[in-house]
């Protein structure tokens, strides 16, 4: 049993926190400066405040094939074009925040009508006139000169016709002497040959040959008073608007917020023309390479994937995804490769779109 009123001694902490002080000023004053920093307050004030900026890929432009039945008008959205500028809207009453036009299609596809195949006419080779001009017509009085504000009337354009015949010259149109008027004979000059009531049957025929065509003279009018008639010249052909192509349809249960012709959101642009061109002329290639080939694959689909430069080359065809016979896949990249070199872009197009650009083509066998 310990007395109560033991104590220990205190000289031994006090030894043992002298030694922990001086220690850790060895240890401040032996270690180098870099290894322990002084903060600085200066310093930390006036260091800039650092900020992280990730660039956001740029807005993908769509292309869609517009109704060109639809007058043009620019849409509220942007992120579409093609190679005409109309608003959506459709015949639904209902509404759709993407105020897409209600098409009961079958793929996500950028159609929203059919096309057809059916081509127009072509006009036939010939030679037309121009029509004429105020002051250009001929006149009874020798071609003279037609009057400026009378507007000419319409009529359709004519093969050019022969010059009017001059009139006759005065010493035919005199009065005759008498009512039997002098008379004239020819003059004998020997005996005449024998006629023969039954000609020879093997003699030969003299066969009447026509004068050749002479070629229409443009008349100058007396006293320089009219036009001379403009030679005849071949018209151009008019420029025909792109047609659709054909395809699967869009798939959309939404509606648009105007009601009127099934129209599509799409911004005018010369890449969404040149693309209309393009996807056209992809198609009638591809409808000869059927044609040709005759390939018996149905319900069958081939994705192409294809780069587009500035100068219409077509370069890095490969197909992504096929459905179909290794003939109707070889077809699909053939009629996109056949179709380089096509048209070059213009300045405009380079500046939106780059030197190149990547496009996706999928054929439907059906």
């Amino acid at each position: 049993m310990w007395p109560d009123d033991r104590r220990l001694p205190k000289w031994p902490t006090l030894l043992a926190l002298i030694g922990t002080v001086l220690i850790h000023l060895s240890v401040i004053l032996v270690l180098p400066a870099q290894l322990m920093p002084i903060p600085d307050p200066a310093k930390e004030r006036a260091r800039p405040t650092e900020y992280e900026i990730s660039l956001v890929d740029p807005e993908q432009l769509r292309y869609v094939e517009a109704n060109p039945a639809v007058p043009q008008n620019e849409p509220d959205r942007t992120d579409q074009y093609s190679y005409r500028s109309q608003q959506a809207a459709d015949e639904s009453p209902l509404s759709d925040p993407l105020n897409q036009p209600r098409v009961e299609g079958e793929t996500d596809s950028q159609k929203i009508i059919q096309g057809t195949l059916e081509q127009s006419p072509p006009v036939e080779p010939g030679i037309y006139a121009p029509e004429a001009q105020p002051g250009e017509g001929e006149r009874d009085a020798g071609g003279e000169s037609g009057d400026p504000s009378e507007p000419a009337p319409d009529s359709e354009p004519s093969a050019p016709s022969l010059a009017q015949p001059l009139p006759a010259p005065d010493f035919l149109q005199q009065e005759v002497v008498s009512e039997a008027g002098p008379g004239s004979q020819i003059e004998p000059v020997g005996e005449a040959s024998e006629v023969t009531e039954a000609p020879d049957p093997n003699a030969p025929i003299d066969l009447y040959r026509p004068p050749a065509d002479q070629p229409v003279e443009a008349s100058m009018a007396d006293g320089g008073r009219g036009a001379s008639q403009r030679q005849a010249e071949p018209r151009p052909r008019p420029r025909l608007a792109p047609e659709l192509v054909t395809g699967p349809l869009m798939r959309s249960q939404g509606s648009a917020s105007r009601r009127g012709t099934l129209a599509i959101d799409a911004t005018f642009s010369e890449f969404g023309e040149y693309e209309q061109q393009f996807y056209a002329a992809v198609q009638t290639g591809w409808y000869q390479e059927i044609e040709f080939f005759q390939p018996i694959d149905t319900a069958s689909q081939v994705h192409v994937r294809f780069t587009l430069h500035a100068d219409g080359r077509v370069s890095d065809v490969h197909t992504v995804h096929s459905t179909a016979s290794e003939i109707a896949t070889f077809i699909s990249e053939n009629a996109i490769s056949k179709r380089s070199p096509f048209r070059p872009w213009t300045r405009e197009m380079v500046q939106v779109f780059g030197q190149e650009r990547t496009l996706n083509v999928r054929f439907h066998y059906r």
